[in-house]
């Protein structure tokens, strides 16, 4: 089975309901409607790829900055040490996503520390009207100017990042946030400005955030897309967190069914998701790929591991990585791990095919 075609059908289903969701939204509708047929043309880009041997991933997710203007508690992006952490020239920015767009990739995910932080990715990806850029930020630094921006870059998709309740959301970001966030929710809802929530679901919050009370009062609020992103420990603290794997499956389940609350008002995704279906890990090229602040090219934001960087080299001939190539050969070993994520539970494994691939 090809797993990719199949993560690809799954994302073109969802942005189908999100142009059904919004056709009373002109802006919005027009923009899903070259997105999509991009999204055609990229696919077909990534099978002439395929059959040259180099795997495109049709969606990456990209640490834009680690710089953040909030300290939340168990930041993955604060504690991970990575040994570089020179940021992408604007220059480099703008050519690589005319590479990335050519070879075939339909959606970016825009993370930090704060997006809204690196005008230069956040810039250069709204000129790619073919691209769709989700947004996760914190909201604190929305202003006038950033209002505008979404308002008229309509291929630029905000996400809150929210913890469940105000309660919740305050304990880990501070006091008063969640407070802000409604705000600047009430204000992209005055301006007819679409949005989503981002959620960090954890065995804590999961029944919280996927209750129908939680679900209506942010659809009320103007909210069009929930992604539910599964927690993955930070060092040996809370292993508690993690999804069971029933609680993984219901979650799949409950963001799939049709009989989702208000699911003609609203679209829910899980992140990563039931990978067992795509016969593995969806990392290292297979379903997405993470680029760090410096430009290294890693399997997933929590796996920080890489022997190419696209700040060094154009980012077909970075996708030839022997590293990623090996991991995707060998997918079918990184099955569900603690907290929906095998790659966190194999890191000696992973550090050993590194070291290969660099003396190879």
């Amino acid at each position: 089975m090809n797993y990719i075609k199949l993560f690809d059908t799954q994302v073109a289903d969802k942005l189908k309901k999100a142009m059904k969701i919004l056709f009373k939204n002109p802006k919005s509708a027009y923009a899903l409607t070259k997105i999509s047929a991009h999204m055609k043309k990229a696919e077909k880009a990534r099978n002439i790829w395929l059959n040259k041997g180099v795997t495109v991933p049709p969606l990456l997710i990209v640490s834009t900055t680690e710089k953040c203007n909030l300290r939340c508690k168990s930041c993955y992006s604060t504690d991970v040490c990575r040994e570089n952490n020179k940021e992408l020239s604007k220059e480099r920015i703008s050519t690589l996503l005319g590479e990335i767009s050519i070879a075939g990739c339909s959606v970016i995910l825009l993370a930090g520390g704060e997006p809204l932080l690196s005008k230069d990715w956040l810039y250069s990806v709204a000129e790619h009207k073919e691209l769709l850029g989700l947004v996760f930020t914190n909201g604190m630094l929305l202003d006038e100017k950033w209002y505008s921006f979404f308002s008229v870059k309509r291929n630029m998709f905000l996400l809150f990042s929210i913890e469940g309740t105000p309660e919740m959301t305050d304990s880990r970001r501070g006091l008063g946030v969640h407070e802000k966030i409604e705000k600047a929710m009430k204000e992209m809802q005055k301006r007819r400005v679409p949005f989503g929530i981002s959620i960090t679901v954890s065995s804590c919050n999961i029944n919280t955030v996927t209750s129908q009370s939680f679900i209506d009062g942010y659809i009320k609020l103007g909210c069009k897309l929930f992604i539910y992103v599964e927690y993955v420990p930070v060092g040996k603290e809370n292993t508690y967190l993690p999804l069971t794997f029933e609680e993984k499956n219901w979650l799949s389940e409950f963001c799939n069914q049709s009989s989702l609350p208000n699911t003609n008002k609203a679209i829910s995704i899980v992140f990563p998701g039931n990978e067992e279906k795509y016969d593995g890990c969806l990392a290292a090229g297979r379903g997405f790929l993470h680029i760090t602040t410096s430009g290294a090219l890693e399997p997933c934001p929590f796996a920080p591991y890489s022997d190419a960087n696209i700040s060094e080299m154009p980012f077909i001939e970075a996708l030839k990585s022997p590293f990623l190539e090996t991991l995707r050969t060998n997918s079918n070993a990184l099955h569900e791990g603690v907290g929906g994520c095998s790659l966190r539970n194999k890191e000696e494994w992973i550090s050993g095919i590194l070291n290969d691939s660099v003396k190879g």
